[in-house]
């Protein structure tokens, strides 16, 4: 039946194949109950989770609704139904400890489903879970020490400047700049000097290649974006039968041949950056896969060696050019409609750089701290994804007050969501919390608050490996931004406050965050 259904796929069409799953799933959803209420569990029924399915609303709204009706009834959580699959939305924060760190045995995967062996690049440290992800993930680790961090700053700050010389090119009177434009561009060249020793151009080429395949890999479909979504069984069936792949296969294509021509340079040339590309290539030669019956090393690493470091630096340049960019627009967007923001940070920008002889140095970063301030803030109203997927490796009892005398047990492939950007927005961690207050990351008022109460990065083992290093260029880019420029805000938008575009994997908005610049030329005023 499955084989019919991909022979008829091409006239039928994805978007007729969407509905018809949409219909399925509601028609499961509306007579499936029972299962949460049994547990103990407040059981959710409401029509906007169909928006969380097909992602024709932004996700992070229907996990705020949950998250809304907990909090309201005193909940630590609450159920619904993927089609006929559990999922769990955790709202106790010592739940969500729990789950993210304490017990992190027990949900040490995402529940993203993969081929290895027809698409070598969904292998990445996103997806991979148990052992596999550890020994990926230990060996990369290196790559964002202190160390590595401070060598690759002069790198980074090249970049921040090339930004701000582009910029005043189009810093015309009346003239608006689209500051998401810019800094997806600035994230591209960042991460190609940085990581791989490629000179992108992109902010001196707007559509270099390197741009054009990097926002083709996050432009996702409906029916990929569903099969995210599914439970890992169900999207494995989509790969097989309808040919549902995470990324397009030129997109593949075209970094392989990238990253191939880069590790053979530095294999046959011997040089030396001490860059993620260096990592990568410690790791190929260090490893000593055998051809045994799990296909595994003594390290845990699984398959081919050439497709599981092409994974990885797949996974690196993607997941740090959405992020960075959308950080580093929606923070500049923020400054211009809040000028007391502005000028208070340009101040210290400014305090700075005369201590550090007028230079923006890697020391001088760590002094920004009303800076760090506003890029949190920012974090906070617009968190890179809207909740953090986890699930069950095995089965777990939550702990809760048990029901009846039965604990709340779960069973191992149960689908677990946190909801970051519901946290975020919740008035018992963040007064007004709809309002742009940096004030909300003074040290007083992180101590005063729960630790996770905040979750930009994730949490526990398998939070964002690349903290660091996001943090350096957000402030980098930032300062110098501030030191050469004032941001005003774009007359009569009706971006503001910005509005969430549904169908994305990471937060974005619409408008382009669009600012008018003026320069500042005294730079020492």
């Amino acid at each position: 039946m499955l084989a019919a259904l991909k022979s008829l796929l091409p006239a039928v069409g994805a978007l007729q194949l969407l509905l018809a799953v949409t219909a399925l799933m509601l028609v499961r959803y509306y007579f499936k109950s029972g299962f949460w209420h049994q547990l103990g569990v407040l059981e959710v029924k409401s029509w906007r989770i169909l928006f969380f399915y097909t992602q024709s609303e932004y996700p992070g709204y229907a996990t705020q609704e949950i998250y809304t009706m907990c909090r309201e009834k005193g909940q630590p959580c609450a159920g619904f139904y993927l089609c006929t699959f559990p999922t769990l939305v955790a709202v106790d924060l010592e739940l969500i400890r729990a789950i993210v760190a304490k017990d992190f045995s027990h949900f040490m995967g995402r529940g993203v489903s993969f081929d290895r062996e027809n698409e070598p690049m969904s292998a990445n440290l996103i997806n991979l879970e148990g052992n596999e992800w550890r020994s990926v993930r230990h060996k990369l680790t290196p790559t964002f020490s202190s160390g590595r961090m401070r060598a690759m700053f002069p790198l980074v700050s090249a970049c921040a400047e090339e930004m701000v010389a582009v910029l005043r090119t189009q810093a015309a009177p009346g003239e608006t700049v689209s500051m998401l434009d810019m800094s997806a561009r600035y994230s591209i060249d960042v991460i190609g000097s940085c990581a791989f020793g490629i000179q992108a151009n992109a902010l001196t080429e707007p559509e270099t290649e390197f741009r054009v395949m990097g926002e083709r890999a996050m432009r996702f479909s409906a029916i990929r974006l569903l099969s995210f979504f599914l439970p890992p069984r169900v999207s494995a069936l989509m790969r097989k039968y309808l040919n549902v792949t995470m990324f397009d296969k030129d997109v593949t294509r075209f970094f392989n041949s990238v990253f191939e021509e880069n590790f053979q340079f530095r294999q046959q040339s011997d040089v030396k950056r001490h860059d993620f590309v260096d990592l990568l290539l410690e790791i190929k030669n260090n490893a000593k896969l055998e051809e045994g019956a799990d296909g595994k090393d003594s390290t845990g690493l699984a398959g081919n060696i050439d497709d599981i470091i092409q994974a990885q630096a797949l996974v690196f340049f993607l997941a740090g050019f959405e992020t960075i960019s959308g950080t580093l627009a929606n923070t500049m967007t923020e400054l211009a409609h809040n000028p007391d923001v502005q000028d208070k940070a340009r101040a210290e920008v400014q305090r700075v750089l005369a201590k550090h002889g007028g230079q923006i140095t890697y020391e001088a970063l760590h002094d920004l701290t009303y800076l760090e301030q506003v890029i949190e803030e920012t974090m906070r109203l617009y968190p890179t994804t809207s909740n953090l997927p986890r699930i069950a490796t095995e089965d777990y009892t939550l702990p809760i007050p048990a029901k009846n005398g039965k604990p709340s047990v779960i069973q191992k492939g149960t689908r677990v969501v946190i909801p970051i950007y519901a946290i975020h927005r919740d008035p018992e961690f963040y007064t007004d919390p709809d309002k742009f207050n940096p004030d909300n990351f003074t040290a007083e008022a992180k101590k005063a608050r729960p630790k996770y109460a905040f979750l930009p990065f994730g949490a526990g083992p398998r939070i964002c490996i690349a903290i660091r290093f996001a943090m350096m260029q957000l402030k980098a880019a930032l300062a110098a931004v501030l030191r050469d420029f004032h941001l005003e805000p774009m007359k009569g938008s009706k971006d503001y406050p910005p509005r969430f575009r549904p169908g994305t994997l990471t937060t974005k908005t619409y408008g382009g965050n669009k600012v008018l610049l003026r320069p500042l030329t005294d730079k020492s005023a």
